[in-house]
Formats: structure tokens, C-alpha cells, sequence
């Protein structure tokens, strides 16, 4: 036998049974549009707001997840994934220009050098931020 749910089949707080596997099961009422929103949707399909909140809340959400998968609290991550972005623009800060000269390709150098110190300041004080344990 099919799992059924009680959800909110009509905005005007009526309820009803609707099957969990079934296509078009209705899971809630959009809180922008008043719309009947579809079982699994995590977007209404009218206005296209996020159903579970904003954008804001959806990035912490994440990172909370992903803080509590590593073991890393919210302000480590932060700080690696920086010093990750740091190192990556040190690797490419040259493939949009060519150098002429001896000079241009020691500006070149130089960017490459600030952005690798930049990482490692990051990552220094991410590894400050980590607590012992």
C-alpha cells in the first residue's frame, strides 16, 4: 500500500489526503503567490520563488552541511575556500595577457606572487581560526 500524507490540498486551509507517489500530489501554497505548490518542487512554477526560503538562507544551509560533513567550523571553510579562489586567479593571471616585454612579464609575476600571499594569509588565519580538539 502506498504511504499517503496529509498536506494542504486548497489555500483556504482545508486538508486532504493525497498520495506520496503520485504526480501532481500538492505539498504546500507558495507564500509569495498563493499557489498550490506540486509535491518535491523546491521552486513554485508561477513566480518561481524558492520554496523553503531565500537565496541567503539556502547558502547557510549548505555551509552548514558541509562544515558539519569536514568537521570545520563556518569561518575555517570561509577562509579555505578563499585561499583556494586565491590560488587559482595566481595560476591564471596571466592567460589573458601576453607579455612583450621583460617588464610586462614581471608586472605578470608580481600579480601571481600577491595572489599566492594572499592565499597563504587566508589560509594562516584560517588554520589561527580552527579550534584544538
Amino acid at each position: 500500500m502506498e504511504n499517503t500524507v496529509l498536506t494542504n490540498v486548497s489555500g483556504t486551509g482545508t486538508r486532504g489526503f493525497e498520495t506520496e507517489g503520485k504526480e501532481g500530489a500538492i505539498a504546500g501554497v507558495c507564500k509569495r503567490c498563493g499557489t498550490d505548490l506540486k509535491l518535491g518542487a523546491e521552486f513554485c512554477h508561477v513566480c518561481g520563488r524558492w520554496v523553503y526560503g531565500s537565496n541567503f538562507v539556502r547558502i547557510m544551509r549548505l555551509t552548514k552541511v558541509i562544515a558539519t560533513e569536514t568537521g570545520l567550523e563556518a569561518a575555517v571553510l570561509v577562509c579555505l575556500i578563499v585561499a583556494v579562489l586565491f590560488s587559482i586567479i595566481s595560476i591564471f593571471a596571466g592567460i589573458r595577457m601576453t607579455p612583450t616585454t621583460l617588464g610586462e612579464w614581471q608586472v605578470i609575476q608580481l600579480w601571481r606572487i600577491e595572489w599566492l600571499l594572499g592565499a597563504i594569509v587566508v589560509l594562516l588565519f584560517g588554520l589561527l581560526l580552527k579550534k584544538k580538539g
